[in-house]
């Protein structure tokens, strides 16, 4: 994954997303899988929006992998072949709604990047849920020693600055509860010590985190 971080640092704008990827190779520092099978949900588009599915792409290229991702909007698929297509990665791109087609596809993922449903921090409880139910869809289809990336996650402490699109000034949204953010069901499942899963990231008060986590038992 260094090979691919590497890549993605000299193509990339984007110093945020290059940090948060810095993070995940740093404790993933030993991924138990000779390739990379990634599935992504919410496709990538460009570099506004991080264009970090292409770091999962490259990491999978140079393993001898697969790249698969999932969003529901044609639309959003159409710009994201195109992205992935100028920067010369191979990706196996489809238009479902990926809850559905988490439960049922064949693929069989180690890694897996969860990234779909925008997160609104004015009403976070639907993308919460619908981590939450991708999250379901395919924890049990993933090999033990695999990892779940969850984007998009606010801890207590944070605080955000909310643009409005339509003129209105900009809003201070403090986070108050220990965590909001798409992956926010899923990090109270862990934390409940009653999960398959360990995890890999650190809960800290800042930017956006991504949670990491690893399957450690097939129970």
């Amino acid at each position: 994954m260094i090979k691919a971080l590497n890549w993605y640092k000299q193509v990339s704008p984007n110093k945020m997303r290059v940090e948060q990827l810095e993070e995940v190779v740093r404790v993933v520092s030993e991924f138990p899988f000779e390739s990379v099978c990634c599935i992504e949900t919410g496709a990538s588009q460009n570099w506004d929006d991080g264009g970090v599915g292409s770091f999962f792409a490259k990491a999978c290229e140079l393993s001898g992998g697969e790249f698969h991702s999932v969003d529901v909007f044609e639309n959003v698929v159409t710009k994201s072949a195109k992205f992935y297509s100028e920067l010369g990665l191979r990706v196996n791109h489809y238009v479902q709604d990926s809850v559905k087609f988490l439960k049922e596809t064949d693929v069989v993922p180690n890694l897996v990047h969860l990234d779909s449903w925008d997160l609104n921090l004015k009403d976070p409880f639907p993308s919460a849920l619908h981590g939450w139910e991708e999250f379901k869809a395919i924890e049990d289809k993933m090999p033990v020693g695999s990892i779940l990336i969850v984007d998009d996650n606010f801890f207590k402490g944070t605080w955000v600055a909310w643009n409005y699109t339509d003129g209105r000034e900009s809003e201070r949204i403090n986070i108050n509860y220990p965590i909001v953010g798409k992956g926010s069901n899923i990090w109270y499942f862990v934390e409940s010590g009653e999960s398959n899963w360990k995890k890999l990231s650190k809960d800290i008060a800042g930017p956006n985190v991504k949670l990491i986590y690893q399957k450690i038992s097939s129970y």
